[in-house]
């Protein structure tokens, strides 16, 4: 038997259509054990904000050639350029692909006769209720998918084979928001006109929103208005009054559509359109009976709150902890230990490479608005109680997913973005359905996600610039060597491990010959060159564990091992090589004091400085006198 692995892009701004599409999704691949189905699902909305577009770049994850077959919920991405951005990635790739609910290029479609359904509803409210004053409220026209056009067709159509006058009609543009419905009744009112006697809404987000409002303000519905949606979602289900509406299996809908698409890819399905069934539900809030039982109401209440309570806890305990996490390996580890918020056996969280090594912006590409090359599985809770170390910190190629052996393993998994603002943090795979999806409440999980990740970026941000500003507070900004606070703050410390660890140690003044006259011959700026080259002279002569420092204008200080008997031959051994190759007005020269002590020996770092220049200036005037 073959095996084909599928996509499917979605939106989640409408959590209650897409939560129980996924469920059809979950059931098809239990179902089918040769397919295997990667969601890529985000928070984008219809306004086109850089937010936005960060959002819809989750489908910019998904390589379409690394997948047989795709399915878009087309009715969902409602901003019309990224349907037209996946589009042309369909036609590129080559696909089988089907869109749900709205026509596009490359795609099949199945839907539901929209204009038919809501023609049902309609002429149900004005032969049954006997209404002859309607209002209509649309979704959205203009974003290319038909389903808000279409709906109004068919409330027209039944206006018009009821006779109802066109003057009784009146249609108020909107976007299927639940604000929509609930502005729409504040500005009705404050014009002073009697109700009508139907609102009916494009979609139940329009008249849930619309239906609160009213009672807000006294009216009971639907005995002062009628008021019906459309698509059956859980809160049209549980409303008071229960809203009347049309009912589309979305689960077997989508499930459906993935069968489709298989069907597609083995050449036995050539059909461009599928229309599925719909179902008028006639209930309480447009007159009729037929509303939810009580008891199933008090279950879903009952559960709901048990299920809140547990959330809110594992929430604020996660959150606190997230917040105060000190870097990315500590926060990782808390992420994991929360895993069982997301309700999912398995969670992956993986970090755009450019983030995880680079906390400064400045370093990232395109203003880190897009995944980067590779990604770093930074969380991994792989089925089981324990975070599994065997990938954590693992990089791997983007478009790969997840590492090769978890995405085979994984037969279906829902891919989100993280992202701070427009700046993207990478991703999170969860192996099933968060439960805490169901109240859209798993977007609230990643903000915490993503705001603690950013956190610790800017602490490490600005720790790095702190260590900076600290490293140019101890050194010499000519040389890079330490300076007088350098030495205060690390000077001790180094003649007390090298007395400690090798009991030895020497101390070792320089100062450079014939400064005074190199500037008064020859400049300043040579001067200076003068002083670099002798850094550079004590830098290569010096090991990596000895403490270096500019003294004052043309001496240094040097804390070596006793141990190093030949740093002097070393170091005038590189001035003398450096004479040789470097073809420099100025003569190079050094004259060397130098105090050895051990353990045994009381004297101070400060004494042996003293005793040092003072051997410096005896060795400095015998070469005067020569």
């Amino acid at each position: 038997m073959d095996k084909y692995r599928l996509a499917f892009f979605t939106a989640d701004w409408n959590y209650e259509l897409v939560e129980t599409t996924l469920y059809g999704l979950k059931r098809f691949v239990d179902e089918h054990e040769n397919v295997s189905i990667c969601v890529f699902d985000c928070f984008g909305k219809d306004e086109g904000t850089e937010k936005d577009k960060s959002e819809y770049n989750i489908f910019n994850l998904a390589d379409l050639k690394q997948f047989d077959g795709l399915i878009v919920q087309g009715n969902q991405i409602v901003l019309g350029s990224v349907r037209e951005e996946i589009s042309r990635r369909v036609v590129t790739s080559g696909i089988p692909a089907v869109s749900i609910d709205c026509p596009m290029k490359g795609c099949a479609l199945i839907n539901i006769d929209n204009e038919k359904a809501q023609y049902e509803i309609t002429a149900h409210v004005i032969q049954r209720h006997e209404v002859r004053r309607l209002v209509y409220l649309t979704g959205i026209m203009d974003n290319g998918c038909p389903e808000g056009q279409q709906r109004m067709d068919g409330f027209l159509s039944a206006c018009r084979d009821n006779d109802i006058a066109e003057s009784d009609i009146e249609v108020i543009p909107c976007s299927w928001r639940t604000s929509d419905g609930a502005e729409t009744v504040e500005r009705w009112l404050a014009s002073g006109k009697p109700l009508p006697d139907a609102f009916i809404c494009g979609n139940d987000e329009m008249a849930l929103g619309m239906m609160e409002r009213l009672e807000d303000h006294g009216f009971a519905i639907p005995r002062d208005v009628i008021v019906t949606g459309f698509d059956n979602i859980s809160s049209a289900e549980l409303s008071t009054p229960r809203l009347s509406t049309i009912n589309r299996d979305y689960e077997q809908l989508i499930y459906l559509a993935a069968e489709t698409v298989i069907n597609r890819i083995e050449g036995r399905d050539h059909r461009d359109e599928v229309v599925c069934d719909h179902n008028l539900v006639a209930s309480e809030s447009c007159g009729c009976h037929g509303g939810v039982q009580s008891g199933y109401i008090r279950g879903r209440y009952f559960r709901q709150t048990r299920f809140l309570k547990d959330f809110y806890m594992f929430q604020d305990r996660m959150a606190e902890e997230l917040l105060e996490a000190g870097d990315l390996l500590e926060l990782m580890d808390i992420v994991e230990r929360n895993h069982s918020i997301f309700g999912c056996d398995s969670v992956y969280l993986c970090i755009n490479d450019y983030y995880y090594d680079n906390y400064d912006r400045k370093q990232w590409r395109n203003e880190g608005r897009t995944f980067g090359a590779e990604m770093i599985l930074a969380a991994c809770m792989d089925g089981g109680e324990q975070p599994v170390r065997a990938h954590r910190y693992a990089r791997f190629p983007t478009r790969s997913l997840l590492p090769g052996d978890i995405l085979q393993k994984e037969r279906f998994l829902v891919f989100y973005p993280l992202h701070y603002n427009t700046s993207s943090i990478g991703y999170i795979a969860l192996n099933g359905i968060s439960q805490a999806a169901k109240l859209n409440l798993h977007k609230s999980i990643f903000n915490f996600v993503e705001i603690a990740v950013e956190n610790v970026r800017k602490k490490g941000l600005l720790k790095e610039l702190n260590d900076e500003l600290d490293d140019l507070y101890v050194r010499d900004a000519m040389t890079g060597f330490y300076n007088r606070f350098g030495l205060e703050r690390y000077g001790q410390q180094v003649f007390e491990r090298f007395l400690s660890s090798d009991g030895l140690v020497q101390i070792m003044f320089i100062d450079m010959d014939d400064m005074k006259g190199i500037n008064d011959r020859f400049g300043h700026e040579m001067g200076d060159m003068a002083i670099r080259a002798t850094a550079d002279v004590l830098r290569q002569a010096s090991g990596s564990d000895d403490f270096l420092m500019r003294y004052g204008g043309d001496e240094f200080l040097l804390i070596a091992s006793g141990r190093e008997g030949y740093l002097q031959a070393n170091i005038e051994s590189a001035v003398e090589a450096r004479r040789d190759r470097t073809d420099t007005p100025f003569r190079l020269s050094l004259s060397i004091g130098i105090v050895r002590v051990d353990r045994a020996d009381p004297r101070t770092l400060d004494e042996c400085i003293v005793a040092a220049d003072a051997l410096m200036y005896d060795i400095k005037n015998q070469k005067k006198k020569h």
